[in-house]
């Protein structure tokens, strides 16, 4: 299907390509200009070597293909999203706006726990995650049953867990029903990117895991070229740095 010249336009006038352009060519006219005008080639060597180090910074971090292989460690770490038979389908929520309602993220997660009960994948859904001030009582799950309420999940058949902040507590306070309903294996729900840490938490906890994505990575086509650099990186990399360090902190601690 052709791309419209509008939005390939919208993307390369307003994207990190057209700033670098304007960036590297301003050093070139810097340049130039300092030195016919000063005569002192040292002062615009500093600012052209200034002015390099953040096109070629920007470049970069504004780069795909850069996120591509930052993440591409974590991505050979995630488990294969696997459509089984489990006892409960368990999605984790990843918070909430300042308005109350749930993150994209949080959406996305909803909607894949919602058509795993509705093909009868599982009887039972638990939301865990939640207490965030300054959302009491705690949204960030609020809007997770009302989604799947929404898409036709009972809300009998939904279960909130309430109490815990993190991944770690996440496994702990589901552990603790699971146990309460003599359930042993789950469907566990969460992006690709979450999914090491998460299933590693529940897995050293004893609970028969069956990990699923929410976001279904695997299956984005090939970035267009116009798309190559883009702003959404910064974001995209700030996430996967967050699963780094979250990685590394539950192997130090013994959590994974």
């Amino acid at each position: 299907m052709p791309v419209p010249l509008k939005l390939v336009i919208e993307f390369v006038f307003f994207s990190p390509f057209f700033f670098l352009l304007l960036l590297f060519l301003f050093g070139l006219y810097s340049l130039r200009n300092n030195s016919n005008k000063f005569k002192k080639p040292e002062k615009s060597l500093f600012l052209l070597k200034s002015l390099t180090g953040l096109w070629i910074l920007l470049l970069i971090t504004s780069n795909v293909l850069f996120f591509h292989a930052v993440d591409l460690p974590l991505k050979l770490l995630t488990p294969k999203s696997i459509k089984q038979n489990a006892d409960a389908i368990v999605v984790a929520s990843a918070g909430v706006l300042e308005s109350g309602a749930p993150t994209d993220a949080s959406t996305r997660r909803a909607h894949a726990a919602a058509e795993l009960f509705l093909e009868k994948w599982a009887p039972l859904v638990i939301v865990t995650g939640g207490i965030t001030d300054p959302y009491l009582p705690p949204s960030s799950i609020k809007g997770i049953p009302i989604i799947l309420q929404g898409m036709g999940v009972p809300h009998e058949k939904i279960i909130i867990e309430n109490r815990s902040s993190d991944t770690f507590q996440n496994g702990i306070e589901t552990k603790k029903i699971l146990d309460q309903k003599g359930l042993e294996s789950i469907l566990l729900v969460s992006h690709d990117y979450h999914l090491f840490r998460l299933t590693s938490v529940f897995q050293k906890l004893g609970i028969h895991v069956f990990p699923y994505y929410a976001n279904r990575r695997e299956l984005e086509s090939s970035t267009p070229w116009w798309k190559i650099f883009d702003w959404e990186n910064f974001n995209r990399l700030r996430t996967i740095a967050h699963e780094y360090i979250g990685l590394i902190n539950y192997k130090l601690s013994g959590k994974i």
